[in-house]
């Protein structure tokens, strides 16, 4: 009998165990993560959120904790938000997740736990699902069989309610990890999950499968391989139509929907020995499947809605290379992605020929394909140790076609965007810049059932400005005039599409003066001036059709000691809209001016947080109509 040295057992032992994992399990884009990781829990943190913005009112705390003692660990953590809308009605949504967990290590190679996560959601406006929540108890264990492989079988109850519909019953899967395995010159991680829900009538069920592959071929080459594969069922309730209902005798009907990813990838990265140069190089291909099931169909209905199917494929390719050194740093990306998407009904028995080949001829007008190409660039010159110049190009072409001939929104689309900007050091204090941005936006639609949406969108920016830096006084400030011009190529067939221009001018500042080393005044504040009008490419002219003028700047005297901080100051606010009687002449259409103290209040001790920052606002219109108002936010952080 052949006697195996243990290093070569070893080898086998993973080989055998890599082949399990990677000929049936493959990855999503992003791998997915293990739910009984405990390094999910490891932080100690609470933190609260209040914020009152006009009628809305928007709350948010979170909270983290852990103990862990020998060989025991407990952990908690939990994410509740409420938004409040008080507007003619009051609406009020709250979404929480929570979950615990508790662990006890018996050994190196098994540990036992139990994990309870709680989900809820509530919305008091009349959605399709206003209301759903689920709880689930899981016992599980975990089996380390080296240091490379383990497994984590769980076992428990899942109860579930959606639009007063409950349901319960087990749960159960299972997860495996392969990691850090090396074979010759590769690195290999893996990841499978495999779980159940059956709360009857309902099935849930969850299927992922990841693998990655590295290999370091050369001291300046490398490649890394990521497959994969995933499955997702989800069952939800809505409410059944009144002919399925009586037919049927159900209050709701159940739909499933069950989408299925996969996923071949391919990067190759490249660095050079001086570390100046890289580039690298991808390949991706991607293909999904969606699945639409509704457990009861009507044939009485006069409008069946059938159940549908989606396939999508994708093909990806990208190249990045970059240069540094210490004059210039440039980088220049090309991406190409190809995408197509079908969609055709799912026939039921029953269904007459005619019905089917009209719900097919519905489908089909969705079905699409679509070609993206996309380079950008971006470069820094050092001209000198004073001298800066920065450059970006981006440039984008996209072309969507729908087979049917139904179907009109074929079109091309062409963008590009640049940008340059030139920074000088003047002296120690003081540092100005220039800064020019045009871009152009092209959209054909082929046919001529929309060839009349056809425009070219212009847009040219020209800024400038400077930082301004002492000892006491720091003050960042910059003016900007634009232009956009959307410009329509046959605007004299449909009324409803015309040309227009819009120009701005802006005048931003943020200053703060050091009084003392304890008091400062801080001061932001902008100027907004903007028309815009309709516009004749032609001979370049513009009718004025309305004016904004929008006014902005708050003031505020700050006071430090130690770690507490507190600001008090005047917040000033106006936006002014006018309209035009004639071409020259300015109409005040609406006004909103509010003035008020705001407060800023910041206290740092220790691991404990505190910061508040609000205002009182007293409001003016343009039918003088005054009211009050206050806004709040307020945010407290414990970290243990």
């Amino acid at each position: 009998m052949l006697q195996y040295p243990l290093a070569a057992k070893r080898l086998l032992f993973n080989t055998i165990l890599f082949f399990a994992f990677t000929s049936t399990l493959f990855s999503q884009v992003e791998v997915d993560t293990s739910k009984f990781l405990l390094s999910g829990y490891k932080y100690k943190n609470i933190s609260a959120i209040f914020d009152k913005q006009l009628n809305t009112y928007f709350f948010n705390y979170k909270v983290k904790y852990f103990l862990e003692k020998n060989d025991f660990f407990t952990g908690v953590k939990e994410n509740f938000t409420s938004t409040i809308t008080k507007t003619s009605e009051k609406n009020i949504k709250d979404e929480q997740y929570l979950s615990a967990i508790g662990e006890y290590k018996f050994s190196e190679i098994f540990r036992a736990g139990v994990l309870i996560d709680n989900t809820l959601y509530s919305d008091d406006r009349k959605t399709a699902i206003n209301k759903a929540s689920q709880i689930n108890f899981s016992g599980y264990t975990k089996i380390k069989f080296n240091p490379n492989v383990s497994i984590t079988p769980y076992l428990g109850l899942s109860k579930n309610k959606q639009i007063s519909e409950d349901d319960s019953g087990l749960l159960y899967g299972v997860e495996g990890f392969l990691e850090q395995l090396s074979l010759s010159d590769f690195i290999i991680n893996s990841s499978a999950r495999f779980q159940n829900e059956d709360i009857s009538p309902r099935k849930n069920a969850l299927r992922v499968f990841n693998t990655e592959i590295d290999n370091q071929f050369d001291s300046q080459f490398s490649n890394k391989l990521l497959a994969g594969y995933s499955e997702q069922r989800k069952d939800f309730y809505f409410a059944a139509d009144p002919t399925t209902s009586s037919e049927f005798g159900i209050t709701n009907n159940i739909q499933s929907r069950t989408e299925s990813n996969y996923l071949i990838q391919e990067k190759l990265n490249y660095i050079s020995q001086d570390d100046n140069l890289f580039f690298d190089l991808l390949g991706r291909v991607y293909w999904r499947d969606i699945e639409r099931t509704t457990r009861f169909i009507s044939l009485n209905n006069n409008n069946i809605n059938l159940d549908n199917k989606i396939n999508e494929f994708r093909l990806e390719f990208a190249g990045n290379v970059s240069y540094v050194s210490q004059i210039l740093q440039a980088n220049l990306r090309a991406s190409y992605t190809e995408r197509e998407e079908k969609h055709e009904p799912k026939r039921i028995d029953g269904i007459t020929d005619f019905s089917f080949n009209e719900k097919s001829i519905q489908e089909a007008q969705k079905n699409n394909f679509s070609q993206l190409s996309t380079v950008t660039f971006l470069g820094k010159i050092n001209l000198t140790r004073k001298d800066l110049i920065i450059t970006s190009i981006f440039h984008r072409k996209l072309r969507y076609d729908t087979p049917s001939e139904k179907n009109y929104d074929d079109r091309d689309e062409l963008l590009t965007i640049a940008r340059i900007q030139y920074e000088r050091k003047i002296n120690a204090i003081f540092t100005a810049f220039i800064n020019t941005e045009a871009s152009i936006n092209k959209t054909v639609y082929i046919f001529k059932e929309r060839s009349s949406n056809n425009n070219i969108n212009r847009i040219i920016k020209l800024s400038g400005g400077g930082i301004f830096k002492t000892d006491r006084f720091e003050s960042k400030n910059n003016a900007e005039v634009s232009a956009n011009y959307t410009v329509y190529d046959f605007e004299e067939l449909s009324p409803n599409f015309k040309s227009y221009a819009f120009r701005q001018l802006a005048l931003r500042d943020s200053s703060q003066l050091y009084i003392s080393r304890r008091t400062k005044f801080v001061g932001t504040g902008y100027l907004k001036f903007s028309e815009q009008g309709d516009f004749n490419w032609d001979d370049f002219k513009s009718r004025p059709i309305r004016y904004l003028s929008e006014a902005f700047a708050e003031i505020k005297l700050y006071y430090t000691y130690n770690m507490v901080s507190l600001g008090a100051g005047i917040r000033y606010f106006n936006l002014s809209t006018f309209g035009y009687d004639t071409y020259i002449n300015k109409k005040l259409l609406s006004r909103y001016e509010s003035i008020g103290p705001v407060s800023d209040i910041t206290i740092a001790l220790n691991n404990v947080s505190l910061s508040f920052y609000g205002w009182y606002e007293f409001i003016k219109t343009e039918n003088a109509v005054n009211r009050n108002m206050a806004n709040m936010n307020l945010k407290a952080t414990i970290a243990f």
